[in-house]
């Protein structure tokens, strides 16, 4: 299979500028040095970078206005082609440089954004042409170019997860998104989050085994875990096999008064109870959330990742988050704390607290 090797010229409308300037700053900090107030020459930059002389200006612009970098007047002729990097661009440009290096973040790059691509660049029910990648955005992170080899890895990654299919001639050539795939891609989660929040459902759905307790559903009316002997729901109705084992104790099983959806926990006894749409689950420690406490929490954290995933680090931060939310309470003080030690500190980082007002509004009421 033929694959192109290098990256075809494009004009600033094809790409976002933020590509153009990631790889801007990784050949400014190479031409910085040592020294952080070193003076640079932008169009040298430029050259450098592989980027067009016509960009210079809206690239330069648009790192200006992120404080990234800073004109320098040249005193030879008051005209400035002249910049250096602020304090905070030489930190982003050192973040580009750590994360373009890191084999976990180019690999989660790739499984994260490979899905959206080949969706975006499909027919409906279609393939898409894996070679057209190499002229894409996304074959760009953080202003390096990834490789064949790793497209091809994450490609196999993906097909394994069951997200999509390709044909192999040795190679890939095409891929199809399977319907997980179209999932993931119309839930706008990172892939470690989609695919922990499958795994999840997907054990929710089968049988349970904690501890000395079986747990069974869930079924039409109710999902029952009875401890130390085996307990069955059929449709809301309990069938007692416990004489099959005389040894154990015979469950004591009720049924209580609890709003549909609604999930409970009991403590070291045997009773459990449930009503329809509930479950219950009984034995020492057992404990089961519905998550529906959360589900404003974690919708508005969605909405934010809509801002900060642009930037690198974004969406992991937003899984965790997530993950955060799906396990605690949610209260004032949770939300508090998000914003203030986590949400604020990276938008600060990046410039962008400003542009958060309304999500600040639902986040913090």
């Amino acid at each position: 299979m033929s694959r192109a090797m290098g990256f075809p010229r494009r004009t600033m409308g094809d790409v976002t500028i933020e590509v153009y300037a990631d790889r801007f700053m990784q050949k400014a900090l190479d031409a910085m040095g040592d020294d952080p107030e070193q003076i640079l020459h932008a169009g040298r930059i430029v050259a450098s970078a592989g980027l067009d002389a016509a960009d210079e200006q809206v690239v330069v612009s648009h790192l200006v206005v992120c404080r990234w970098v800073e004109r320098a007047v040249n005193q030879a002729n008051g005209r400035s082609p002249l910049i250096r990097l602020t304090r905070t661009g030489a930190s982003k440009a050192r973040e580009l440089r750590a994360n373009s290096e890191s084999r976990t973040e180019r690999e989660a790059h790739l499984n994260n954004r490979l899905p959206r691509w080949a969706y975006n660049n499909s027919p409906s029910g279609g393939s898409a042409d894996l070679q057209m990648f190499a002229a894409a955005e996304e074959w760009w992170f953080c202003g390096t170019e990834v490789t064949w080899d790793e497209v091809d890895a994450a490609v196999a990654y993906l097909e394994a997860r069951g997200l999509l299919v390709a044909d192999r001639a040795p190679r890939p050539q095409r891929i199809t998104l399977t319907a997980d795939g179209i999932d993931f891609v119309h839930s706008r989660q990172t892939l470690w989050f989609f695919l922990t929040t499958r795994r999840q459902q997907s054990a929710s759905n089968g049988t349970t085994i904690v501890g000395s307790n079986v747990v069974y559903g869930p079924v039409h009316d109710s999902s029952l875990a009875a401890g130390g002997s085996n307990a069955q729901t059929v449709r809301g109705n309990v069938t007692d096999h416990s004489q099959h084992h005389p040894q154990a104790p015979q469950p004591n099983i009720s049924v209580g008064d609890i709003g549909a959806g609604s999930a409970v926990s009991f403590g070291s006894g045997h009773a459990s109870a449930a009503s329809r749409g509930g479950s219950a689950i009984a034995g020492s420690h057992n404990q089961q959330s519905s998550g529906l406490e959360h589900a404003d929490l974690i919708m508005i954290l969605d909405r934010l990742r809509q801002d900060l995933g642009k930037y690198p680090g974004g969406d992991a931060l937003i899984d965790e988050l997530q993950a955060q939310a799906a396990s605690e309470e949610d209260t004032p003080e949770l939300r508090s704390s998000m914003w203030k030690f986590r949400i604020e500190p990276f938008a600060t980082r990046f410039g962008i607290v400003g542009s958060l007002a309304s999500i600040l509004s639902l986040l913090l009421g």
